[in-house]
């Protein structure tokens, strides 16, 4: 009677172990059954931003600092007088640029002189003011009313031409347009003070300032 228990329980261990390794083989074999789904290539990309600068030629916009010197970013002067005196009608002069939203962001913009005018001698930018104007009726309609050329000009917000302007810029303008959505166009004019002609001081002097647009991403 023991040893035919003894050779029952071998047996058993058998089977049990030959039932297990087929287990084992089963469901390995059931690994090529497996189901996947995945959701490949996401990505995330940054929009554009962009503007250009229109008087004589396009000029594109650089980013990150702002222009210092000459190179990209410095584009066409707004006005240009030469052999200007109190009688001879060169002043007022006036000047316009063309701004657009040439990138994929809708945008703010502002306007800035960040350095002061500076004058070759005399005292001959505190004798002429300066104005800019824009053709839309409301704020800031005018963004710096005629003011003495003899400090920085604070940034400013400056709208768009839309048919009720705005101070966030649509995107993807077109480069020189300057109208609608995505642009503007400003006036700029540079006009005598009576010292102008009062100031002998100012003969053969010269007064030269730079106008910046700064966009940011709405």
């Amino acid at each position: 009677m023991e040893r035919k228990s003894r050779r029952s329980l071998r047996v058993a261990l058998v089977l049990g172990a030959a039932v297990a390794g087929t287990a084992l083989v089963g469901w390995g074999g059931l690994a090529a059954w497996s189901a996947y789904t995945e959701n490949a290539g996401n990505s995330v990309a940054a929009g554009t931003l962009a503007h250009n600068n229109y008087v004589s030629s396009n000029c594109a916009s650089v980013i990150g600092v702002a222009p210092v010197g000459t190179g990209p970013g410095w584009c066409s002067v707004l006005i240009t007088v030469n052999g200007a005196d109190a009688v001879n009608g060169k002043l007022p002069a006036t000047g316009v640029v063309k701004i657009d939203n040439t990138g994929t962001l809708s945008s703010t913009f502002q306007m800035s002189m960040p350095s002061a005018p500076v004058s070759s001698g005399g005292t001959i930018c505190a004798d002429l003011t300066l104005a800019v104007s824009d053709p839309d009726a409301g704020a800031p309609g005018t963004p710096y009313a005629a003011t003495a050329l003899t400090s920085t000009m604070g940034p400013t917000t400056i709208d768009n031409n839309a048919s009720t302007p705005s101070a966030t810029w649509s995107p993807n303008g077109t480069a020189g347009t300057g109208t609608g959505a995505t642009g503007n166009t400003f006036t700029f004019t540079v006009a005598a003070l009576t010292s102008f002609g009062n100031n002998y001081a100012d003969a053969g002097q010269s007064c030269t300032f730079s106008i910046l647009f700064t966009q940011t991403a709405a």
